[in-house]
């Protein structure tokens, strides 16, 4: 996967055809977690009582972003 589609913002709901332009240029060059344990840390990111929206708001990171990257970890140790 070279692009992950993401929302425009927090409140919008999901398009077909949005890509954000920051992590397509990440994901040409950023090592990325596979679609399942992407799937998993979505998973675990859902129950937590910080994740606000697509928002985290113990580091304030976008939670769909942050998750796709094999470099990037939970603020709150869960993955």
């Amino acid at each position: 996967m070279t692009v992950a589609e993401t929302r425009r913002c927090r409140t919008c709901p999901p398009q077909a055809t949005d890509q954000d332009w920051l992590l397509t240029i990440d994901a040409e060059v950023m090592k990325q977690v596979s679609d399942t344990e992407y799937e998993a840390r979505l998973t675990h990111c859902a129950a937590c009582p910080f994740q606000q929206q697509d928002t985290c708001l113990k580091c304030g990171c976008y939670v769909s972003y942050r998750a796709r990257l094999a470099t990037k970890h939970c603020p709150v140790n869960v993955w």
